[in-house]
This record gives C-alpha cells, structure tokens and sequence, in this order.
C-alpha cells in the first residue's frame, strides 16, 4: 500500500487480495482484518468508499537522496553488490513517492 497507493489512488480489498494470492493464499476479510489491525498500531491507512490508500509518505525526496548517497559512499561488500542494492533501493523508493 505504501508504494501503490494515495487518496487518489486507493486500492480495493479484492486487489489487495489479487496481490497477495500471488505469493500466499489470502482472502478479503483477512485483508479487512489486518488493516484494520495496522491502523490500530498507528499506520495511516484510510478506508473510503472506493478503496484503503496510505495518508502519508515515509520518505521525502530529501531523504531518499541521502540514503542513496550514504550507500554511494560506503565501501562495497563481497557478500552485497552495493550498485544493484542502490538501483533496487532507489527504485523502491522512488515509487513510494511518485503518486504523491
């Protein structure tokens, strides 16, 4: 929800069940239980009439270039390849603002 949704791009419970049953099997009130679930832990998921949509953003723009370049300037490991970590981080986190 974070990276495909806002208000102006809410996301219905049967797509989020379509997306889940990709990877685990799910159905529509255990996707209304554990988002009502989330909101009483603080997230700020909306629910309206056309669907759910996260009210806020984790991330500004200021605070993904300098996560990018905090990973441009640290050493690269032989366990991570530090150049598809920083393309996967950066699109990853490029998406979650780019409805805003």
């Amino acid at each position: 929800m974070e990276s495909n949704t806002d208000e102006k791009h809410p996301m219905s419970q049967k797509q989020i069940v379509d997306i889940i049953t990709a990877v685990m099997d799910c159905d529509r009130k255990t996707v209304s239980r554990n988002v009502k679930f989330l909101q009483e832990m603080g997230y700020p998921i909306v629910r309206g009439k056309r669907g759910c949509y996260m009210a806020q953003r984790k991330f500004t723009i200021d605070e993904i270039n300098f996560i990018i370049h905090a990973m441009q300037s640290t050493p690269s490991s032989d366990v991570i390849d530090r150049d598809d970590l920083i393309k996967k981080t950066q699109e990853t986190l490029t998406k979650m603002i780019e409805r805003k």
